[in-house]
Formats: structure tokens, C-alpha cells, sequence
């Protein structure tokens, strides 16, 4: 799960290889998911590091769903092992609250606007990034984010 006790491993690893001038930093990724903030802690820490984040779908039969498809795309190298999947990021409120209409908006807007952000600075297909945001579109390793 991506919550905040991950992303301050992550984090504290990203910042390690970034003090020992490490080659690169390889983020395993096997999740359905988890907390927004902390998914955001996460790819910031990756974003802002000078050592190159591989992040890596696997093993077979996982997934990187929800944030972690968000953080997978932030990878400076994203690969997914066979029989994995990634996607299916529609924003959900914890605990299934329902907040109206015009904050689901927003929230799906804000999330949507951000995976095309990630995707963009990272050379990948916007288009299908967003899909699996606003219309919680899984992918397979087979369909690749560079597809048209």
C-alpha cells in the first residue's frame, strides 16, 4: 500500500542514493494502490533526484493500480514485468464518502492534470495516462505508454 510510512522509505532511499552517488534507484512496485499525499511525497522525491528512478512492475501477476500507476509513470524508466498490469486510477474518497458532484470534479480534474504532467515530463503518451485516470483504464505490459 502507498501510505505514508512508504513514502518515507521511498523517500529516504531516493535521498540515500542520491548522497552515496548511486547509479540508479530501482522501485519495485506490486500495489492497489493507496493514499494521494503520499503518492505524491513519493514522486516528488523522484522527480527531485539526481540519480535516475527505475520503477518496475513485478513480479508476474502484480499490479501497480491506482497511485502506483502514477508512480510508475514518474520513473525515468518504467518497465513492467509479464502478466503485470498498471492503471485504474480514478480517484476514490477513503471510507466511500460522498462529497458532491462538483469536489469529484475537482478532484478527478486536479489527478488528471497531474498524470498528464508525469506522463509529459517523462516522454510517455498523455493521452492514455489520462485514460486511466478519468476512465480507469487498466494496461497490461503489453500495451505500452508510448502506444498511440
Amino acid at each position: 500500500m502507498v501510505n505514508h510510512v512508504t513514502a518515507d522509505y521511498v523517500k529516504s532511499g531516493i535521498d540515500y542514493a542520491n548522497q552515496t552517488n548511486a547509479q540508479a534507484v530501482l522501485l519495485k512496485l506490486s500495489t492497489p494502490g493507496g493514499l494521494e499525499t503520499s503518492m505524491r511525497w513519493i514522486i516528488q522525491a523522484m522527480l527531485d533526484s539526481r540519480v535516475p528512478v527505475i520503477t518496475y512492475v513485478a513480479p508476474s501477476g502484480t499490479r501497480a493500480a491506482s497511485a502506483g500507476f502514477f508512480i510508475l509513470l514518474a520513473g525515468d524508466v518504467a518497465v513492467m514485468a509479464p502478466g503485470t498490469n498498471a492503471g485504474a486510477a480514478h480517484p476514490v474518497m477513503l471510507g466511500g464518502a460522498d462529497i458532491g458532484k462538483t469536489m469529484e470534479a475537482k478532484i478527478e480534474n486536479d489527478a488528471a492534470a497531474y498524470i498528464r504532467s508525469i506522463a509529459d515530463k517523462r516522454g510517455r503518451n498523455v493521452k492514455l495516462a489520462e485514460e486511466g485516470v478519468r476512465e480507469s483504464k487498466a494496461f497490461t505490459e503489453r500495451k505500452r505508454s508510448r502506444a498511440t
